[in-house]
C-alpha cells in the first residue's frame, strides 16, 4: 500500500509540474501583435488654428458633460443617504 502511494504521489508531482510548464509557455511568450492600420483610431491632424480651437472647445463641451453627471450623482448620493435615514426611523417597537 505504501509503494502504491508514492508512484501515485510522485506521478501526481509530475504532471502538475507539467502542466504549469505548459501553461507557463502558453501565456509567457506570446509574440506581440501588431496594430492593423485600418483599426487604429487616430486624432484628425490639425490644419488651422479654427480646427484647434474647435477642437478644444469639443472636448470642453465633453468634459462639462461629464462634471454634470458627476454632480447629479453626488445628489442621488444625498438623497439616498437621507433615505437610510428615515427608514431607521419608520419603525417604532412602541408603536405595538
Amino acid at each position: 500500500m505504501t509503494i502504491n502511494w508514492k508512484i501515485w504521489a510522485s506521478v501526481g508531482i509530475v504532471a502538475v509540474v507539467a502542466l504549469v510548464m505548459i501553461g507557463f509557455n502558453q501565456f509567457g511568450t506570446k509574440a506581440p501583435q501588431t496594430p492593423i492600420i485600418g483599426e487604429t483610431s487616430q486624432t484628425p491632424v490639425v490644419v488651422s488654428v479654427d480646427d484647434a480651437v474647435s477642437a478644444i472647445s469639443a472636448g470642453i463641451t465633453d468634459d462639462q458633460a461629464l462634471f454634470a453627471d458627476a454632480e447629479k450623482d453626488t445628489v442621488l448620493v444625498t438623497v439616498d443617504s437621507q433615505a437610510i435615514s428615515d427608514f431607521g426611523q419608520s419603525y417604532n417597537e412602541n408603536e405595538f
